[in-house]
């Protein structure tokens, strides 16, 4: 990752939630992002659901904010891949996308059979692929597909031209990826990353969950050696500032979390750049 390119910074919708997409929007736009990322279907139960469809006035009102503030959403999430269930059912969430100019898709998958999770995702490509979007899967340590070669499995035996592994370099340090084959994996197979910082590793898959979905760090408060990391990694590839942070967003306020990242990570990238010269 040498060089002094400087890639698209965008701010994930975690990192603020429970903010509207409009609220994100906002920040995002205050703190110096490129892009933003939206959450429109919720990963818990008990998180807000946008009316975001096409036609109402939240739709309208986020196309006149992005537009006000030339940004644009880097990706959309999180669409569950389950089993004998058709992607199809996101139709709606997939033409707002559309019509938003989003084009990536968070994808999930908590299935231990990999040829069932390959058809799921397949499926999801081909749905996806209607509006002009692509399917990232992510893997996590607490999850059944858990590190980086599980899902890039996933992904070849999926065959689809719109499917890409989604790297967070949090689950990278937790499920244990070396360095190495962060530089060998094709990386043909990646749209954006997903960067943060994080504490040592806790012992059970509980609190790993707890803390991946609450309480991360920024990049450089940790122990993740995002160097290392992104020296193995495209330049010019987006990064998502994934820093959900829920005791000190309470604190200091979204703009200033939003301005938090964005320093934190800017000095990170410099870093790189100073390293190499």
């Amino acid at each position: 990752m040498a060089g002094a390119i400087m890639p698209k910074l965008s701010l994930a919708h975690i990192s603020l939630l429970p903010a509207s997409p409009v609220e994100m929007i906002d920040a995002a736009a205050a703190a110096g992002f490129d892009c933003v990322g939206i959450r429109l279907e919720p990963a818990l139960a008990d998180e807000a659901r946008f009316p975001v469809t096409p036609g109402s006035p939240m739709m309208r009102e986020i196309a006149a904010r992005l537009d006000a503030a030339g940004l644009r959403i880097l990706d959309v999430e999180v669409f569950r891949l389950i089993s004998g269930q058709r992607f199809a059912r996101y139709r709606g969430v997939l033409e707002a996308c559309a019509l938003l100019d989003a084009r990536e898709l968070l994808v999930t998958c908590n299935i231990a059979d990999e040829s069932d999770a390959a058809d799921l995702l397949a499926d999801a490509a081909d749905v996806a692929a209607e509006y002009g979007l692509f399917v990232n899967l992510e893997f996590m340590p607490f999850f059944a597909v858990r590190d980086l070669d599980t899902a890039l499995r996933i992904v070849a035996r999926a065959d689809r031209a719109n499917a890409a592994v989604l790297v967070d370099v949090l689950h990278v340090h937790r499920a244990g990826v070396p360095v190495a084959d962060l530089a060998a994996f094709d990386k043909r197979r990646m749209r954006y990353i997903q960067l943060c910082d994080g504490a040592q590793p806790p012992a059970d898959p509980e609190t790993m969950l707890f803390q991946a979905r609450y309480e991360r760090l920024m990049p450089g408060e940790g122990v993740i050696p995002l160097r290392d990391y992104l020296r193995q990694l495209p330049r010019d590839c987006p990064l998502s500032l994934e820093v959900p942070m829920r005791s000190r967003l309470a604190e200091v306020g979204a703009l200033e979390l939003a301005m938090q990242a964005m320093r934190t990570t800017r000095a990170l990238l410099l870093s790189l750049d100073d390293a190499a010269s």
